[in-house]
């Protein structure tokens, strides 16, 4: 269970996503219980049926959240070292990325999610690094400039701060401020799924960028958050909340 949870929030850590426009939010309620449980066999599940879903009944919002899905289990793959199955999801993953563009109102999400095929891309081939992580900074500057208010694209945003060095712009403390304004996104928006696993990884994310500046109460305040929305949580209930209070002891 640890290794699954471990493993896809390393790959993650690369990448992110939002919550759904204006409203609407499609979370498959599988792939929820497979986050607070680490168990990737509800992912697929989950998976299988937004495919089959979609296939019924072509819509943006069950595509998104099917490539939100997809994107997920590729971090998955990365994480386990699985490159030759996750290099195979990547290329169906950008496809459903150009069809998601093919939707206005997933605009800022699709380009999103194309700063996230070129982080696995460099997971898959770190040597291409030097030619595709200035892509993927251009990409971020094309996502600020058209979805400045929407979380995938703050997620994004705090990733890069976090892992760039700090002659070109890092800053673990910018990249904790960008993690808390995509919170807030998330939370001023309407309607979001009690099974949206999105808004709780962010809290991951802000908890772990935390500990590594070693602001145990900072973490410890980020994933009591996240066990407040879902105390079932069993990564942050049982593993990363007591190892960040063990410290503060």
């Amino acid at each position: 269970m640890k290794k699954s949870y471990c493993k896809l929030a390393l790959a993650i850590m690369l990448t992110a996503m939002p919550l759904a426009i204006a409203g609407q939010d499609c979370s498959n309620c599988d792939i929820y219980r497979g986050y607070l449980t680490g168990d990737m066999k509800l992912w697929e599940k989950g998976m299988n049926d937004l495919q089959l879903s979609y296939n019924r009944e072509p819509d943006g919002c069950t595509l998104y959240t099917l490539t939100e899905a997809r994107y997920g289990y590729t971090g998955y793959l990365l994480g386990t070292g699985d490159k030759s199955a996750a290099r195979d999801l990547i290329d169906a993953l950008e496809k459903d990325v150009e069809l998601l563009s093919t939707y206005p109102e997933y605009a800022a999400e699709a380009g999103a999610f194309r700063i996230s095929l070129l982080g696995f891309r460099m997971g898959l081939n770190p040597a291409r690094a030097v030619v595709l992580g200035p892509k993927a900074l251009k990409q971020l500057e094309t996502a600020m400039e058209k979805g400045g208010n929407n979380a995938a694209v703050w997620i994004e945003k705090a990733n890069s701060e976090a892992h760039m060095p700090a002659f070109a712009g890092g800053s673990k403390e910018k990249a904790a401020a960008s993690f808390r304004e995509a919170l807030r996104l998330f939370e001023a928006g309407t309607g979001m799924s009690a099974c949206n696993w999105r808004y709780l990884n962010t809290m991951v994310l802000l908890g772990q960028l935390l500990e590594k500046m070693d602001d145990w109460k900072g973490a410890r305040e980020a994933y009591r958050r996240a066990l407040k929305r879902a105390p079932d949580f069993e990564w942050v209930r049982d593993e990363l909340l007591p190892a960040v209070e063990k410290k503060i002891e």
